[in-house]
């Protein structure tokens, strides 16, 4: 992917910061996830507090149409367009044991085996940060 000095795309880890990323978290259903994320966008200043909710709604209703879950490679892509939204805004949460089922019963959990190792291994937002700057390269792309 290019710079956005280059005008081109920006990928997801150059949006993110460590205020954004989400080390084992307590969230464990799509609910609880989908307004944790959006909270940590609006407490870093990316997201403003009354579009909230409408995120909230946005994304879990573009999750009822059609499922973003790569169960190929155990990742969730929730996401949605919002009107007045100016750029993309990314927050991201890791957990061993998962956080939440795209269907009943399968937990989103990454499969790469060497980003998921570096993920779990990170005791915090900037060390997760780091490992997904340094696999970044490497991810499957869709």
């Amino acid at each position: 992917m290019s710079s956005a000095a280059e005008g081109g795309p920006v990928s997801f880890v150059a949006r993110l910061r460590p205020e954004l990323i989400h080390v084992a978290p307590p969230w464990r259903t799509f609910g609880e996830t989908v307004h944790g994320l959006v909270e940590s966008l609006v407490a870093a200043g990316t997201l403003d507090r009354g579009a909230s909710e409408p995120a909230v709604r946005a994304v879990i209703a573009r999750e009822q149409e059609a499922s973003t879950a790569l169960l190929d490679i155990g990742v969730g892509v929730p996401h949605a367009r919002l009107v007045g939204l100016g750029q993309a805004v990314v927050a991201l949460a890791v957990s061993r044991a998962g956080l939440y089922e795209p269907v009943p019963t399968v937990a989103v959990a990454l499969r790469s085996a060497d980003l998921r190792a570096a993920l779990l291994a990170a005791p915090d937002a900037r060390a997760a940060l780091a490992a997904l700057g340094t696999h970044a390269r490497s991810l499957p792309s869709r």
